[in-house]
């Protein structure tokens, strides 16, 4: 019996054995160390946000190593003895920023910053492993960290401005001595036996936890407690996928048993210790992949590179792979399917006796009973030199993903025959299926023929029986993928086939990617319209920038987490939560019941007007996931285990109403959202047009996937509560947190310090979490803070809206529309608040195309649902989707490319828009001509006809897209103070713009010094707080920096002209002397404005912008990559464009997560949310974005309209985007017209994920070709 022991940052720390055997290192950094700069999210490895480094000395090794790992799902106790690294221990500004951290912050990597420490960190355990490394490694290793502001590119530079053979500016190595800093100074050299891994024997409140140090060790351990649930522990990387397994008595780390970590090879053999990582299972493939025999290991290796992300590869072992299959027989497991196919075999010990068994890959899942045994070694054979070894992952997205399923091939073939029984394993068919047994027999000695090649395809898809499961692929496409990765592999081993065909057995491959920024800057205004990283980067890195969840813990603090409904229509009958408060540390509950005040957190002001929103259900339950209740805890573990105990009953279950075409047939439109709307004449323009096309178009649900979580934090004062709030809307928060406890607003004193990004998603729900907080800490007089961790953030909140649009188009031959009927149907969720979109997407439909006449109907439906809720650019993501479908839909029936069309019905100048706003300004066909020119669209419009012909199962598309997006000034405005301090000059802003990523405290801090004529570093930017700035609008429409800065600069000339007869009657004084007298001159160094502009009618001005996209598609999977992309965006003169570029990337890629990859999948049956975490929700990654990417911010073109001549960023750029679903569209009907000759347009659905692109094309055995 002993504490564990282990080092963060240099420091011992001797941890007691009170924490529960479950508790993570996250855990512990964050509530006990107090080292906040690690962040927490998903608790799934799924984010990388978590990341931290560690240090140990192996079993096997007297060299200690460092790698990065998710410390959310390390065990803290499998620390003991390690070295700890957090972002931290690297640098600080008080100690210095390391140049990782300086470095990601110079190249305006970091928008909202809570991504910003994990990438740091994954970076920094990556150099400690290969600090000579080259810029294809790196961006191969950045798979597991996700980030949501800044679309990867700028991340990607920074951290490739590290590699010997990038060709970035600035590029610089690591020097060694950066990397040891606060570690063992032995680290990467030999080592005593001082560091090794000691034996363990701790028990934690009736858990045990051992750490054996040799093999019998081991099966001693599990021999005493055969009796007890044993859980063997390694990586623990499960847990991130199988949450519910356990609870378990036992836990055994096997990090110190040397035996488990052999590698032996021979000329037959090459034997893997069960504790092998999988990295350094890439690294031993690597290195004999040329040896005879061995020469599959190449494809092994392309393959494991691609299995989770490279901190789950650092921590996981092959053995905790494979005992993931055994349990659960559905898991896709790659490595089990690699190893299968290549014949390989498990060494097994029996710890009962001793005895060790070897047992194929398929009788280890099906016959071995693994109670009492444990993996020892996985055997790999040498194969025949005629043996062909093929894999493939076919996944949602490029990396980080499970697979829709995955395969391995194993083909003896010699002169055009197969010899023998091939070997065929499929993964993520159904927990059955291993080998494709019908397929095997059939290909057994055959010689490879054009008919053999289609009876093995349509055998195999016809003996495939998938399983039915609403997250995963449909059968028929997993089906149809399994016959088309036969055949890619059967068109490989074919010598003589036709040159058209050579690109079909070949995967896609992707080069590293690059960037290309093109601005002006304004020299006479500087810092002001000056290309500037944001100014809290270096604080970001380094993780002392404090995010509301960051805050220290108060004294007598609770923890709260939600209680929530898991039926989506009914009506409540009961809650109980005795059984909950059971649980020792757990304190209280509150439902409806409680409330004081009002139960309702949708509060309504002015121009925001919401129907009722209960905090808490009271009767009728409106959608799954709905709160009930609150349960408070001194843990928030303990919290969220004691949320989980509340027993919720129903009576009046009904199946829920999930869909528009659902609500359409019972009737439960929003009829008085209706709107109807008629623009020139339509009648008399269908009367002469030449071409009518008609067709549908739908979209599913985008989740705002910010990194920081819903969090609020309410603490009780004399007479008052403070809230801090991570809100875009602190004003409502304010007025949500007083209407529940019935108190008036100046009760509660609000902050919002900044967000881990918002994208719309922290408008209003957040009020429901200010409020619950609040009425928390008003009824215990106790602070609480309420975080919701991924799945009940899920769950609860509201997403992008759905739609349904049916349309029919008028055209001359040319292609020149001149009417549209449009009838679109959105999902508004349970109340009409969610029809606001609806009216959004309507006013924005034309995008930057002219049509003369429009018939428009929009209808919004009541589903069971979350309200629907604004995500960034509301209108413009679906009405992208429409006129962009429209125009290539058009373009498809004249016969023409779509470029051409589209350039054809661009806006002119002084034309009349949708809404009837002349546009004065436009110029939508500048932005366009410039960017068709620079991206050299002719000539590359040729060369993909040219690929295209040359190529049947690889085909590319490209196309452009066009943004006419309003900007409206909209609300109150923003006000800001700014004071100067006169004894040292230094300047100090508060404003009522909520800083989430978008650079607002920059900007600001920018027009504040340039006005003034101070250094950029003399001006600090404060929160956000509601005793300084009320009433302030929310943070959104794109237009909160522009109106802040604004505000600020107005009182920064307020202070100007108050200072200015000192400043002539002293000349010569310096700035600080000049502040230090006007303050003995009696001149106040504060002032506030309130920046409040007009509204626009309807507009205040317009942002354009346009985006060529090409993409290229692997017809017989579906998968597709990003090519190039190329944008061209008039900002006006930008007041950063660093940061506007910034803006114009993040929003870009997450429209490629909407159009592409994410969509929101719910249970038929109840209305529960099925996607809820980062296993089955996949925003873009990576090797997601473009690989060649070039944005322009168009020059001298200041903006008339705009606040000091620019233009607002944030959400112009993301309906660009679907140029990527309709270049991926182009390839497939580019396909579809070789294979049968077919010239129909392909109906457009959103997101065109891999699945629908590859089932658009309807492959069958027919057009197979050798």
């Amino acid at each position: 019996m002993t504490d564990i022991r282990f080092h963060i940052n240099g420091e011992e720390h001797i941890v007691p054995r009170k924490f529960p055997a479950t508790t993570s290192l996250n855990d512990y950094l964050r509530e006990t160390a107090g080292l906040k700069g690690t962040k927490v999210m998903c608790r799934e490895a799924g984010c990388g946000c978590c990341a931290v480094s560690v240090t140990h000395l192996p079993p096997d090794s007297n060299t200690l190593k460092t790698y990065s790992v998710q410390s959310c799902l390390t065990p803290l106790y499998a620390v003991d003895g390690w070295q700890v690294t957090t972002v931290e221990g690297i640098g600080s500004q008080r100690e210095g920023f390391h140049p990782l951290q300086e470095r990601i912050a110079k190249f305006n990597g970091t928008q909202c910053g809570y991504c910003t420490p994990g990438m740091v960190m994954n970076m920094y355990g990556l150099l400690h492993q290969k600090p000579s490394i080259s810029a294809q490694e790196i961006e191969d290793n950045f798979d597991g960290n996700l980030c949501r502001c800044t679309g990867y590119r700028p991340i990607l530079d920074a951290m490739k401005s590290f590699a010997e053979d990038a060709n970035i500016p600035n590029r610089k190595p690591i020097d060694i001595e950066d990397l040891n800093k606060k570690l063992c100074p032995k680290t990467g050299d030999e080592c005593s036996n001082s560091c090794a891994t000691r034996r363990l024997d701790l028990q934690l409140n009736g858990v045990s936890w051992f750490r054996p140090v040799s093999l019998e060790d081991l099966g001693e351990l599990m021999k005493a407690n055969k009796t007890r649930k044993i859980r063997l522990v390694y990586g623990n990387t499960s847990t991130g996928i199988y949450k519910t397994d356990g609870p378990f008595d036992v836990y055994i780390d096997l990090h110190g048993v040397k035996e488990l970590y052999s590698f032996e090879t021979s000329q037959n053999m090459v034997r893997l210790g069960a504790a092998t990582t999988l990295t350094q299972l890439l690294e031993r493939l690597r290195g004999h992949q040329n040896k005879p025999g061995f020469k599959y290991f190449s494809q092994m290796y392309k393959h494991v590179k691609v299995v989770a992300n490279v901190m789950v590869r650092n921590s996981g072992c092959i053995a905790g792979n494979l005992m993931i299959k055994h349990r659960h027989n559905e898991f896709p497991s790659d490595l089990f399917t690699l190893m299968a196919g290549a014949g390989a075999e498990v060494e097994i010990i029996c710890t009962d006796t001793g005895l060790k068994i070897v047992a194929t890959m398929q009788d280890f899942l099906s016959k071995v009973d693994m109670l009492n045994k444990v993996i020892s070694a996985v055997l790999l054979p040498s194969l025949p030199d005629n043996v062909v070894y093929r894999s493939f992952k076919i996944t949602p997205r490029w990396q980080n993903a499970h697979a829709y399923i995955n395969a391995a091939f194993r083909i003896p073939f010699t002169a055009q025959t197969i010899q023998g029984r091939p070997s065929i394993v499929l993964g993520g068919i159904n927990s059955k299926t291993i080998h494709a047994t019908k397929t095997e027999e059939f290909l057994t000695n055959k010689s490879l023929s054009l008919a053999v090649v289609k009876e093995a395809y349509s055998i195999l898809r016809d003996e495939l029986v998938p399983t039915e499961n609403p997250l995963e692929a449909s059968p028929k496409y997993r089906k149809d993928l399994a016959s088309s990765l036969l055949y890619k592999v059967l068109l490989g081993l074919n010598t003589s086939r036709n040159p058209k065909l050579w690109s079909g057995s070949e995967s896609l491959h992707r080069p590293i990617s690059s960037g290309l920024q093109t601005y002006q800057e304004m020299a006479e205004e500087f810092p002001l319209k000056q290309g500037l990283p944001k100014m809290t980067a270096p604080l970001q890195a380094s993780g002392e920038a404090v995010f509301v969840n960051d805050m220290p813990k108060f004294q007598h603090e609770l923890y709260a987490a939600m209680v929530v409904t898991d039926q989506g229509s009914a009506i409540l009958e009961s809650v109980d939560a005795s059984e909950a408060m059971k649980l020792p540390g757990v304190t209280h509950f509150f439902s409806s019941k409680d409330i004081v005040g009002e139960n309702n957190y949708k509060v309504s002001s002015g121009f925001f007007q919401f129907p009722v929103h209960e905090l808490f259900v009271s009767n009728e339950v409106f959608y799954a996931g709905q709160p009930v209740g609150l349960v408070l805890a001194e843990t928030q573990a303990l919290a969220l285990e004691a949320a989980k105990k509340v027993k919720v009953t129903y009576k009046e279950v009904s199946p829920p109403v999930l869909t528009i075409w659902e609500s359409l047939a019972k009737d439960m439109e929003f009829k008085d959202a209706r709107i109807n709307r008629v623009v020139g004449n339509p009648e008399e323009a269908w009367e002469s047009v030449d071409q009518k096309v008609e067709g549908n178009i739908s979209m599913g649900s985008q989740y705002h996937f910010y990194m920081e979580s819903q969090v609020s934090l309410a603490v009780p004062s004399e007479d008052s509560i403070d809230l801090y709030a991570a809100t875009q809307f602190g004003d409502m928060c304010q007025h949500a947190a007083a209407n529940v406890i019935g108190k008036p607003l100046n009760y509660i004193n609000i902050t919002v310090p900044r967000l881990g990004g918002g994208f719309g998603g922290k408008s209003w729900d957040t009020c429901a979490f200010s409020a619950a907080a609040t009425l928390a800490a008003y009824l215990t007089g106790r602070p609480v803070r309420l975080y919701l961790d991924m799945a009940s953030n899920i769950h609860i909140c509201g997403k992008r809206a759905p739609f349904v649009a049916k349309y029919k188009a008028g055209c001359s031959s040319d292609g020149n529309i001149q009417v549209i009927d449009l009838d679109l149907m959105m999902d508004a969720g349970y109340t009409a608040h969610g029809a606001w979109y609806l009216s959004d997407c309507l006013n924005l439909v034309d995008m930057g195309y002219y049509i003369p006449n429009w018939t428009i109907q929009g209808r919004s439906f009541r589903t069971n649902k979350k309200t629907m809720t604004a995500v960034r650019a509301p209108g413009s993501v679906p009405a992208a989707l429409v006129i962009e479908t429209i125009l290539e839909h058009v373009a498809k029936a004249v016969k023409r490319h779509p470029v051409a069309v589209k350039g054809l019905n661009l806006y002119e100048k002084n034309q009349v828009d949708l809404r009837g706003q002349e546009l004065i300004h436009c110029n939508m066909k500048e932005v366009w001509r410039r960017l068709k020119d620079t991206a050299e669209v002719e000539g590359r419009l040729k060369q993909i006809d040219a690929f295209n012909q040359e190529n049947l199962w690889k085909k590319r598309g490209i196309t452009m897209t066009a943004c006419k997006y309003a900007i409206c000034f909209f609300g109150p405005g923003h006000g800001a103070t700014v004071s100067i301090y006169g004894r040292d000059g230094s300047v100090a802003v508060s404003q009522g713009g909520v800083e989430m990523g978008q650079g607002l405290f920059t900007k600001v801090a920018q027009g504040v010094a340039h006005i003034l004529g101070v250094p950029l570093d003399n001006v600090k930017v404060k929160p956000n707080q509601g005793i300084i700035s009320p009433n302030s609008l929310v943070t959104g429409g794109s237009i909160a920096s522009e109106v802040a800065m604004q505000a600020a600069i107005s009182a920064a000339e307020i202070l100007k002209e108050r200072m200015r007869p000192i400043k002539e009657k002293f000349p010569e004084a310096s700035w600080k002397e000049l502040c230090d007298k006007c303050v003995w001159s009696k001149i106040d160094l504060c002032a506030r404005v309130l920046n409040s502009p007009d509204m626009g009618s309807p507009a205040n001005y317009h942002t354009y912008c346009a985006a060529v996209t090409e993409t290229e598609v692997d017809i017989l999977t579906g998968e597709s990559q990003v090519r190039r992309v190329d944008i061209m965006a008039d900002y006006g003169e930008s007041l950063n464009p660093v940061i506007d570029i910034g803006q114009t990337e993040g929003g870009f890629v997450m429209g490629l997560g909407n159009y592409l990859t994410e969509d929101t999948i719910f249970d038929s049956r109840t209305g529960r949310i099925l996607s809820d975490g980062t296993w089955n929700y996949k925003p873009p990654t990576t090797k997601d974005i473009p690989i060649d990417w070039r944005v322009h911010l168009l020059p001298d073109t200041p903006n008339p309209s705009g606040i000091r001549s620019s233009k607002a960023s944030g959400e112009p750029s993301i309906g660009l985007s679907v140029g990527a679903l309709l270049a991926n569209k182009l390839a497939v009907q580019a396909a579809r017209k070789d294979l049968f000759g077919s010239e129909e347009f392909i109906p457009v659905v959103a997101p065109f994920t891999v699945e629908r692109a590859q089932q658009s094309v309807g492959l069958d055995e027919s057009v197979l070709a050798l």
